[in-house]
């Protein structure tokens, strides 16, 4: 038995100790995964993502292509002459002005008011100068004489905006839209009215906003349509870059809604042409640039005989660009009104033709172009082409050269491509559909001309390309031979012909997956030998984010004369947009031989499936070639860059506004607000944002609700082709490492410049106080009695403008923290030298608090930032009033928010309840941003002003746990008066025994017991953290 006994209690104890064990493990474990503090892996992704993007940041600003644009020159000085407009516009509109361009002798005629010409409008846009009309209107100055001894000219007229910010600043649109429906008017009163070949209508050229300025002149019900005949927009962006304001949504709202109702109608007659810069205009991407209104959407990289790509002040000066559009016009000039024709549909011929598919010379000439059919030269020199693949080479011929290819209906024989190297003539190919026996040569006198259907193509000199289907071309048209005329002096003239099957030449390929970046993968190993033309369609790119390169490698030539290679092309083309990226490919000569590719124009929505984009190959018939593919990182990044970045700002908001929202839940927990960075490193996550905005966007698209709620920004980037499933996870890890830099570098800053800001602050005081005491009690006193502040920027915010106030609040927000932190800084010494027992963990607490606030002021402010410069230009001018002021509204909500969120030295209420229940109106106010503000940032600010409203209607009317607790007590207090008055209880009833059921019955339901409980469970809670601190500091030791 003893034995027993003690086996028992050993095995006894043995249990107890594996349960002690036991629970000290689940008692680790449940620290470990209670611990708030811990930083998450959400910050490592989000370093790796920032990284990412300003790799992407890098890639756009250094590796950028060269600006291969020519500068065009004047050779007279150029003068501006003023005109006058009437003395109420003048005074309605003091910053504006027009002005007329003149040189050398023709400024005489101006100052005199003769104009003859034909009136063109320049319209500047964001920041635009009238003074950018010079190279346009230099060349059609220069062109005017060489042809026709000024007889047909062009007047060129500029407005004058006082380089306003209008793509940053709404508030402008309308009154600048005025402004040139009055200068066209006195425009075209300058003319005489007596003679009937006097201008009625005008050419508007618009660079940048001015294009939207143009477009918005009809929106006027006064103004006549009929006055504007032609309009050509310069990097015009057609939807808005970023929306910072209500009057920029509205108006391109306006519009847009006009030119969808009146394209069809009072707006038909109108030639509307617009113009894309391409990869080097950072400020408006190609995809921007391009609307449905259009006779003609296409990019500078695409433009016959332009093809190079444009800054976004460039456009204005590109020599290319400025010879194009100048021969359009004065070919759009009727030879009997000396004015723009009214025939529509030729206007439209002529812009295609310049602009689009260049087969000619510099000259269009409807009823000279490409005729036919054409007697040939039957004494020439005539060759038949019996090979697939041949040179056709006449190089300084004294006669006339025609080589004649055989229709056959081979199936390898089914494609043809020539490609025209140093190619002089207009007319070049015709078809032949009878020919004759001459002296043992075959000839063909009669032939139709199809040198309309070859294009221009760039090159290191002139070059044409002719593609055709020979079968369609025999089957239609009924031809048996194709002729290539070379003329006779050709200077080194020289036609590769290729004829192939096309299930040779069309090949298709799917882009590899990102992750694979340094790999490149084969498309063709090697070319055929010989072949010229190559369509390779490039499958799998969906978004825009996506970018590849193309590498054409030569692997072997057989140059005959090395003096006299010409070089291959590599061109990018998107089928949905006038849009292409080219490049020379052949061996040294710095070539890098590799194409990018990548989307100006996203893709858009509902597109077929089956139309991709294409790289299409003119080779070196004497090389051959290796295609392969890559993925590349930095240009993916790039593409993030340049279609993303706008959005980043109201991605950064959501960031700063959870970071407040979990301060405020943590604080709900210890009564201590833990540090920005910490709660960045520990809590912030896009989950937070992201998932519930998606949820909300798809419920806000349900027909019962749409009607009822704003258009989500979700859905319109659904509707562009913009989005993609990781996109705002994206933005949001990218927005989280820039929020921890720019957090990090503003502790920086208080630490080190807080100081400096301390002392510039007192010394402008000592300016009006004349002491710096005095100085120094009035910054105390502003800092202990915030009212005064908010009194102050109230009055600044309504006597100038709300932006003021806001960037004035900011400073002063900045000083404050540095002052607090001072203060906290001050306690730590006292503490080491021994005046002071414990510190003050609240002041900490404060100036973290405070923090957060701040950089939600100073986000605030650089939205309104537009604002504020708009007055500040406006001032310096003399004093102008703003059109609107957005950010008022910001200013005085914010500003009256400030007495309630400074008082008790900016600490929050510890006293106070249902942190929590803020804490969760932030996170719906973040989630809200991130459904309607990513593209709308307009609606940012609003965002912002509601948290500090809810911050602050918290600090005051939250109610406090002492108060609730004396509610409690004095309920009970009156519970069991009332008890005793209505109740008649007997002694022997009070003395009987109770049950134990009862009793507890009894306990729970007394409201003391109750306060007594709650009081008791604070308590033990205090006490566990106490607990929980103390082992960690015993861990550490």
């Amino acid at each position: 038995m003893g034995v027993k006994k003690e086996a028992g209690v050993d095995a006894e104890d043995h249990e107890s100790e594996s349960n002690k064990d036991e629970s000290k493990e689940e008692e680790s474990k449940g620290a470990e995964e209670e611990d708030p503090d811990k930083p998450k892996p959400v910050i490592f992704i989000a370093a790796f993502v920032t990284l990412l993007l300003a790799l992407g940041v890098f890639e756009i600003v250094f590796n950028l292509e060269d600006n291969k644009c020519r500068m065009t020159y004047m050779y007279e000085y150029p003068e501006y002459i003023s005109i006058e407009m009437k003395e109420t516009v003048q005074q309605r509109y003091p910053k504006y002005g027009l002005y007329a361009y003149g040189e050398g002798k023709m400024v005489e005629d101006l100052n005199e008011k003769k104009y003859n010409g034909i009136p063109v409008v320049f319209i500047p846009g964001n920041s635009g100068s009238y003074k950018q009309v010079r190279s346009m209107a230099s060349v059609a100055l220069r062109k005017a004489i060489d042809d026709s001894e000024y007889k047909v000219h062009f007047d060129y007229f500029a407005v004058d905006f006082a380089e306003e910010r209008s793509a940053i600043y709404g508030g402008v649109l309308e009154p600048q839209t005025e402004y040139v429906r009055l200068a066209i008017r006195k425009i075209l009163s300058l003319y005489s009215k007596s003679s009937s070949k006097n201008p009625t209508s005008v050419v508007i050229l618009g660079h940048s906003m001015g294009g939207l300025i143009a477009k918005s002149l009809f929106l006027d019900p006064d103004f006549n349509p009929a006055q504007v005949q032609v309009l050509i927009t310069l990097s015009t962006p057609s939807t808005p870059v970023i929306v910072l304001d209500r009057q920029t949504q509205d108006f391109y709202e306006e519009v847009n809604n006009l030119w969808d109702n009146s394209r069809n109608t009072s707006l038909q007659h109108i030639t509307l042409v617009n113009i894309g810069g391409g990869a080097r205009d950072l400020q408006v991407r190609g995809g921007l640039t391009q609307d449905s209104y259009g006779d003609l959407n296409i990019a500078t990289t695409a433009a016959s005989t332009v093809w190079v790509s444009t800054d976004h002040r460039c456009i204005v000066w590109c020599k290319q660009l400025v010879l194009v559009l100048n021969r359009a016009l004065f070919d759009m000039i009727s030879p009997t009104s000396k004015q723009i024709t009214n025939d529509r549909q030729l206007r439209r011929d002529i812009i295609l033709y310049h602009l689009y598919r260049r087969s000619g010379g510099k000259e269009y000439v409807k009823d000279e172009m490409h005729p036919s059919p054409l007697l040939l030269d039957g004494s020439g020199y005539w060759s038949d082409v019996l090979k697939r693949q041949f040179t056709f080479s006449k190089a300084n011929s004294t006669c006339n050269h025609y080589a004649l290819i055989k229709i056959s209906a081979d199936i390898h024989h089914k494609f043809l491509t020539l490609d025209a190297i140093r190619m002089d003539a207009d007319d070049w190919v015709f078809g032949c559909k009878e020919t004759k026996i001459v002296k043992n040569t075959r000839v063909c006198e009669s032939a139709d001309n199809l040198s309309g259907d070859s294009v221009i193509i760039p090159s290191r000199g002139k070059r044409k390309a002719y593609q055709v289907d020979l079968h369609n071309l025999k089957k239609d048209h009924g031809y048996t031979h194709l002729v290539i005329h070379t003329p006779m002096d050709s200077e080194d003239a020289k036609v590769n012909v290729d004829i192939y099957d096309p299930r040779e030449r069309v090949k298709s390929t799917t882009v590899p997956r990102w992750i694979t970046f340094w790999k490149s993968y084969p498309v063709i190993e090697k070319t055929l030998p010989g072949a010229v033309f190559y369509n390779i369609s490039i499958g799998g790119i969906e978004h825009p984010w996506q970018a590849y390169r193309v590498h054409v490698t030569p692997l072997k030539c057989n140059h005959v004369e090395i003096d006299k290679v010409h070089y291959g092309i590599a061109r990018f083309y998107t089928p949905w947009a006038n849009d292409t990226t080219q490049i020379l490919v052949g061996e040294g000569h710095n070539l890098t031989n590799s194409l990018p590719i990548k989307l100006m124009t996203s893709r858009p929505h509902g597109l077929d499936a089956s139309i991709t984009p294409q790289v299409h190959l003119y080779l070196d018939p004497v090389c051959t070639y290796s295609i392969s593919i890559q993925a590349s990182v930095p240009m993916m990044m790039s593409q993030m860059v340049r279609f993303y970045a706008p959005m980043m700002l109201s991605f950064t908001t959501c960031v700063l506004v959870l970071i407040l929202a979990f301060q405020l839940r943590r604080f709900e927990e210890d009564r201590y607000c833990r540090s920005t960075l910490l709660i960045l490193l520990a809590n912030v996550s896009p989950i937070s944002v992201v998932l519930p905005s998606r949820m909300l966007a798809y419920v806000a698209a349900v027909p019962i609700i749409v009607d009822y709620l704003p258009r989500t920004d979700i859905l319109t980037l659904q509707e562009r082709g913009l989005d993609f499933g990781v996109l705002p996870i994206v933005l949001m890890f990218g927005c989280i490492g820039i929020v921890f830099v720019l957090t990090s570098l503003l502790w920086m800053a208080v630490v080190v410049c807080g100081s400096i800001a301390h002392k510039a602050v007192l010394a402008y005081l000592a300016r009006f106080t004349r002491q710096e005491v005095v100085a120094e009690l009035t910054l105390t006193a502003v800092n202990r009695f915030p009212a005064i502040l908010a009194v102050f920027l109230v009055a600044l915010a309504l006597g100038s403008c709300g932006a003021l106030a806001l960037a004035v609040g900011s400073f002063c927000y900045f000083v404050k923290i540095f002052m607090m932190y001072e203060e906290y800084l001050e306690g730590l010494v006292k503490r080491c030298m021994g005046l002071k027992k414990e510190d003050d963990p609240s002041q900490l607490s404060a100036v973290n608090f405070q923090l957060s606030l701040a950089q939600l002021w100073f986000m605030n402010t650089l939205l309104n930032l537009p604002t504020l410069l708009t007055f500040a230009e406006n001032f310096m001018q003399g004093g102008v009033p703003l059109p609107a002021d957005p950010s008022l509204l910001h200013a005085l909500v914010m500003s009256a928010c400030l007495p309630l969120l400074w008082k008790d030295d900016g600490k929050p209420g510890e006293d106070k309840k249902y942190y929590a229940v803020a804490a969760v109106v932030l996170q719906f106010t973040a989630i809200l941003v991130g459904c309607f503000g990513t593209l709308s940032v307009y609606r940012v600010p609003f965002a912002i002003s509601s948290i500090f409203v809810v911050v602050s209607l918290h600090q005051l009317l939250a109610p406090t746990e002492d108060e609730e607790a004396e509610e409690d007590k004095a309920a009970s207090g009156e519970a069991v008066e009332t008890v005793k008055e209505t109740q008649h209880i007997t002694k022997d009833q009070l003395n009987a025994p109770v049950p134990e059921s009862k009793s507890q019955e009894s306990s729970e339901s007394d409201p003391d017991s109750k306060g007594k409980q709650s009081l008791r469970r604070r308590k033990m809670k205090k006490q566990k953290l106490n607990t929980k601190s103390a082992s960690k500091l015993s861990d550490s030791d």
